[in-house]
This record gives structure tokens, sequence and C-alpha cells, in this order.
């Protein structure tokens, strides 16, 4: 475990958002095997934790070591008295580096074939890490008629698009329901050739994979 992320274990006051969406170290380079994710740069949680990365250095005792709970007090009181204009740099240094690691995840895994995240998550698995979902592979649709019929009604009418969410679904789900089997059938078919479509580029999608 490294110095800054022996950081991330000590509970203090930050006056600063919390970032509680990142993919952890593990996650990206496993010490058991070599991961799609490997050249990924890992993403920071908040502005707080550049500023650790950059001050931490400062803080080593005289046998060169560094007192990670003492060393924590002492940042978060400088960091409580940071200008504003400074906090908010590191802020920006946070969101640059934030973007970077998204930029370079989501290639990552575009990059990469069915075979090559199937074998990874097979050892992902072994190791117990979060398993990995490839972009390219096909969506599930939307089952049933219903949805396509409040698709629809959203798109055509103005009044119920005004409506709270919450109240759009009890407002559909009731027409829907008042609607004859002749009225529902159009979207009936849409469901289903959505469907067909669907496991039809799944076969496809599984048939890039060799299961070992």
């Amino acid at each position: 475990m490294t110095l800054i992320s022996s950081f991330q274990r000590l509970a203090i006051s930050r006056p600063v958002q919390q970032y509680r969406t990142y993919v952890a170290a593990k996650q990206l380079r496993p010490t058991k095997f070599k991961s799609i994710l490997e050249n990924v740069p890992s993403k920071p949680r908040s502005g707080w934790q550049i500023f650790c990365r950059e001050n931490l250095k400062n803080h080593k005792g005289p046998d060169g070591k560094t007192n990670i709970v003492e060393a924590n007090r002492a940042l978060s009181a400088q960091w409580h008295s940071l200008p504003e204009a400074d906090k908010e740099r590191y802020n920006e240094i946070f969101k640059k580096e934030a973007a970077a690691h998204q930029e370079a995840y989501d290639r990552a895994l575009q990059n990469a074939t069915p075979q090559e995240l199937y074998d990874e998550n097979q050892l992902r698995k072994k190791y117990k890490l979060k398993e990995l979902k490839d972009p390219k592979a096909p969506k599930r649709p939307a089952l049933g008629g219903y949805m396509y019929y409040l698709v629809e009604l959203r798109q055509n009418d103005s009044s119920f698009g005004t409506m709270p969410l919450m109240e759009q679904s009890k407002e559909a789900s009731r027409r829907y329901k008042a609607l004859s089997d002749q009225e529902k059938k159009p979207y009936i078919e849409q469901a289903d050739k959505a469907k067909q479509k669907y496991l039809q580029e799944k076969e496809n999608y599984n048939a890039q994979i060799k299961k070992k």
C-alpha cells in the first residue's frame, strides 16, 4: 500500500466535494495477472488527494520515514488554510486527471476483443475483482410492448413529457392497460422484433469467444 493510498483510510474532514466514483489501482493493475487496463492512469479521488501527493514528501521524519497520522494532521491543517484560489488549482488538476483516466479506461475497453474481455473476467472472478463490461456487447432491449408505448407517449404527447417520471409511469401504465389487443399489437411487434435482433447479435458476439 502506498503512502497516498494510506491517506484514503483516514477519516478526516475535507472541505471539498467528495468524489466516490473511481477505479481503484488494484482494479487497474492486479498483481496476479496482466490486465487490459494496465496502461490506464489511476484516478485521484479529489483535489485534496492531489495536494497530499504533492506535499507528503515534506513530512518525512529524521529517519526518512513518514508518520501517516501526523502527516495527515499537518496536511489537513495546511489544506484548511489554503486560499480558495490554490484549492481550486488542485481541484482543476483533479478534474483533468479524472478526465484522462476515464478517456483511457473507455479506450482500453473499446479496443479489447470479446475474447480478451472474457479471458480477463475469468481471472477477475478467480481473484475476486470487479468484472469488466464490454461496451460493444449487445444491449438487451426492453421486454414487452409497454416500454415502446411509453417511448411513443414521451415523443408525441408534450403534456405527458412535463409530468414527473413516477407520474409518467403510472399514467402510461393506466393508458396501456386500457388499450385493446389490436391497439397493443404494434408495440408488441416492436418488442418481438427488437428481441430477435438482440438474440442474433448476442449469438454473433458469443461466437467470437472461445471458452476454456
